[in-house]
């Protein structure tokens, strides 16, 4: 079947064809080889109908990256954030902080204009760190809550973590139902990171797949060099995930040994079925031996992935988290240097100065005629086509 789309209608704004064929591989493949054949007939590049609708006015950026991001979506918060790309929701809320920035900015580079008139002050320094506070606290909620510069592009990772034979790798073996890592008395059994998917809707209606990954006990001495390479890449790990099972079986939890002081934490008591030594023994009672209480922690572990994952475009696009945090880090700059207690702004220079990076930031999220070369890595991510 050939459906015709006359320009400017069309999806790209151009005369196109559609071919509609039955999906079978060699069928296809000798369709392309003839069409090919045709001089002047190419094959499209990744994001090419999507980068030929944004020239030709028919998207802008911002759409077109919210079309790939609903592609490549892999729960409902990716397709959320990509909904509020499409329809204008999150370009809006971008654009009133970049006018919300503007304003203060000229409020403050006026009192530089002013600094020596005593009786003009354009906007009292605690009131220009309460506004600030509300666009900083804003848009960390549109990033998510993730920290650092890591992008949630797939699965939420949630570690196994806690001292040598805690029990990690008989609890991931309980919660994956499948013998999967080797089990041993011996501490440091555990030496590279296991890593599998475990889908929690069956057990929990509305939720869905994490990465569950058995890490290498975080021993305060470790045995060997092997022994140490492993329990620096559990660290690593501990850095990167969205939610962490603190495994100890004493129940103590020392929180000198807290494995992350901003990622959410589970706390499990594992080998429970063991004689408790300590009556003040805190966490959730598992034993991964018969099972108890394995559907609370499953429970547990969804409400927390929950809790982590934020919905914001910032938290899956490359391009506007980097620009997010670059702006983010424009605006704690500016409020380090305001004193809110005092009367009028003490280094209003330096104040501006992190107002401009936090402007300059957020314009390439707002302006209208985006760099070349970020409007190429827009389009690169595309799959081919598109």
């Amino acid at each position: 079947m050939l459906l015709w789309y006359p320009a400017p209608g069309s999806y790209t704004g151009e005369d196109t064809i559609e071919l509609v064929v039955p999906a079978n591989p060699t069928l296809v493949g000798r369709m392309l080889d003839v069409l090919l054949g045709i001089d002047g007939v190419e094959l499209a590049q990744p994001g090419e109908f999507s980068a030929r609708a944004y020239l030709n006015r028919r998207l802008t950026l911002q759409q077109a990256e919210g079309i790939a991001l609903r592609i490549a979506a892999e729960h409902d918060d990716a397709l959320d954030a990509a909904r509020s790309l499409l329809d204008g929701t999150y370009g809006h809320q971008c654009d009133q902080w970049a006018q919300e920035i503007a304003t203060l900015l000229a409020l403050v580079e006026a009192g530089v204009d002013f600094a020596d008139q005593e009786d003009v002050i354009p906007i009292a320094p605690d009131a220009l760190s309460d506004r600030l506070g509300v666009i900083h606290q804003q848009i960390t909620d549109q990033l998510g809550g993730a920290s650092g510069d890591r992008v949630q592009t797939g699965l939420p990772c949630v570690v196994l973590a806690g001292r040598p034979n805690a029990g990690k790798s008989t609890l991931l073996n309980a919660l994956l139902g499948v013998h999967r890592a080797m089990v041993s008395e011996r501490a440091g059994t555990t030496r590279d990171a296991i890593r599998e998917t475990l889908d929690l809707s069956p057990h929990v209606p509305g939720a869905g797949e994490i990465e569950l990954i058995d890490l290498a006990g975080l021993a305060e001495v470790p045995i060997d060099a092997i022994d140490a390479q492993a329990i620096a890449q559990a660290r690593s790990y501990i850095g990167e995930a969205s939610v962490i099972l603190w495994c100890d079986p004493s129940g103590r939890f020392d929180e000198s040994e807290r494995p992350s002081a901003q990622t959410p934490i589970v706390r499990i008591r594992t080998k429970s079925d063991l004689p408790i030594i300590d009556r003040q023994a805190d966490g959730l009672a598992v034993c991964a031996l018969d099972g108890s209480a394995l559907p609370t922690l499953r429970r547990a572990i969804a409400d927390a992935v929950t809790q982590r994952r934020g919905s914001g475009v910032g938290g899956f696009v490359p391009r506007h988290r980097r620009a997010l945090l670059d702006s983010l880090s424009g605006i704690e700059q500016a409020i380090e240097r305001i004193d809110a207690s005092s009367l009028s702004l003490g280094e209003p220079e330096l104040v501006a100065i992190g107002l401009r990076d936090a402007l300059d930031a957020l314009g390439e999220l707002v302006g209208e005629i985006s760099p070349d070369d970020v409007i190429g890595r827009v389009f690169a991510t595309f799959c081919v086509g598109k």
